[in-house]
């Protein structure tokens, strides 16, 4: 058992920003959320490309955002892109919005209790090299989110598979994937098993 890394707490206080776009895609029109992660996503992006084109600028992004960055993303696309497009293709691609909104979640938590436990205390290793901790904890957070949707027993089955999806080691970036992969599960089941409370 170890503390909790810093530079993973300021990383995951930073992750906790996409809350923004999640409630805002709750409580404001569509098009506004897709506006404002376009937005967001283009500034990124030139944001990336200048830093890469101009060394210097990625030496002040890396000496004033240190533990912003993970290691590998000080010299590649950071994963920000990742989760920001990941949300907005969520948002387009699904219609349900009870779907959309408990996968965001999930993401937003789920994502960032599993790697704050896993990262800080591991005891057992999963099948996919995850910590059983940092499994179990998205678990139990993605289920007391989704009690705030559905029912007891879809809450149970939509944090399970929050979990595994977190779990698997993804190519390109988890951060796009397990939005997109949850709301796609999420909106197969809810053709098949009852959701609402």
């Amino acid at each position: 058992m170890v503390g909790i890394p810093r530079d993973e707490i300021k990383r995951k206080c930073f992750h906790l920003l996409s809350l923004i776009y999640v409630f805002g895609y709750w409580y404001l029109p569509k098009k506004t959320v897709v506006l404002g992660l376009v937005i967001t996503i283009i500034v990124v992006v030139l944001c990336e490309f200048m830093r890469f084109k101009f060394p210097f600028l990625n030496e002040i992004f890396k000496n004033n955002f240190r533990g912003f960055y993970r290691t590998n993303e000080l010299y590649k696309v950071s994963g920000l892109i990742w989760t920001l497009s990941g949300a907005l293709l969520t948002i387009l691609l699904f219609s349900n919005t009870h779907m959309v909104f408990a996968s965001l979640l999930y993401f937003s938590f789920g994502d960032a209790i599993a790697a704050l436990i896993g990262k800080s205390f591991v005891v057992h290793k999963t099948i996919f090299g995850k910590s059983l901790e940092g499994s179990l904890s998205c678990f139990i957070v993605c289920f007391i989110l989704g009690l705030f949707l559905f029912n007891k027993k879809f809450a149970l089955v939509g944090a399970f598979i929050a979990m595994i999806i977190e779990a698997i080691p993804w190519k390109l970036n988890d951060n796009f994937w397990m939005q997109i992969i949850n709301a796609e599960i999420l909106t197969f089941l809810s053709n098949f098993m009852v959701w609402i409370k």
